[in-house]
């Protein structure tokens, strides 16, 4: 039912991108990630057939038309869950990430590509349980954040750290000069349901740094 009215409200272009995946979970998701995005940039008012989207050179999708459709947004995906993030402004950054806290973790993963700050926090948890979840709570704001200035992994994930990893608002260190720019950045890390951590990154070009997170079933929105 939900997969097939999201369906519905994809163009031919996004079905053949649907169907290219080999594994049905993850056409799903895709699925109902673009079809969610467009009921919720719709807000209620715009049909979501007339939303158009077109694609960055590093994947990132945006609206084209209808104007009164153009606000940032972003989506993500683990198993068993799929999370858009919409933003009120159009000219803000965005980006969103979530994964399952019972996901396989490799401890090498972090040295290989976290930074320093990062890696040495991770060296101080006391349990496993707890260097897994902090591992997956990083991994997901710099996802969050790349997804946001859709760089995607072209931007290394040591050239920035994380702090007060203990905060659900973390904030950023460049540690890469290159990244440093008049951007003024906020971050939240969450549990959007219950198993799982997300994260959103919002870059904002003016004092109005805000992160705000509404959680509804998107099934009420049919």
């Amino acid at each position: 039912m939900l997969e097939r009215c999201c369906e519905n409200w994809l163009s031919q272009d996004e079905r053949r991108r649907a169907d290219r995946f080999r594994i049905a979970t993850s056409r799903n998701q895709h699925i109902v990630g673009r079809g969610m995005a467009r009921r919720l940039l719709g807000r209620e008012q715009i049909d979501p057939c007339l939303i158009v989207f077109a694609i960055e050179k590093n994947g990132k999708p945006y609206v084209t038309q209808p104007a009164e459709a153009r606000r940032a947004f972003n989506i993500a995906h683990t198993d068993g869950l799929v999370m858009c993030g919409i933003d009120s402004q159009t000219d803000d950054l965005l980006g969103v990430d979530v994964e399952k806290l019972d996901r396989r973790t490799d401890p090498a993963l972090a040295k290989r590509y976290f930074s320093q700050p990062e890696i040495d926090h991770l060296e101080k948890c006391v349990s496993e349980t707890d260097r897994r979840n902090t591992f997956l709570k990083i991994w997901t704001l710099k996802e969050a954040f790349i997804k946001a200035i859709g760089t995607g992994l072209q931007t290394p994930l040591a050239d920035f750290a994380f702090e007060k990893l203990d905060s659900t608002k973390p904030e950023i260190r460049f540690l890469n000069p290159t990244l440093k720019s008049k951007t003024l950045w906020s971050f939240l890390s969450f549990e959007p349901r219950s198993g799982y951590v997300g994260a959103v990154a919002l870059g904002a070009n003016s004092a109005r740094v805000s992160t705000e997170v509404t959680l509804r079933s998107f099934e009420e929105l049919l």
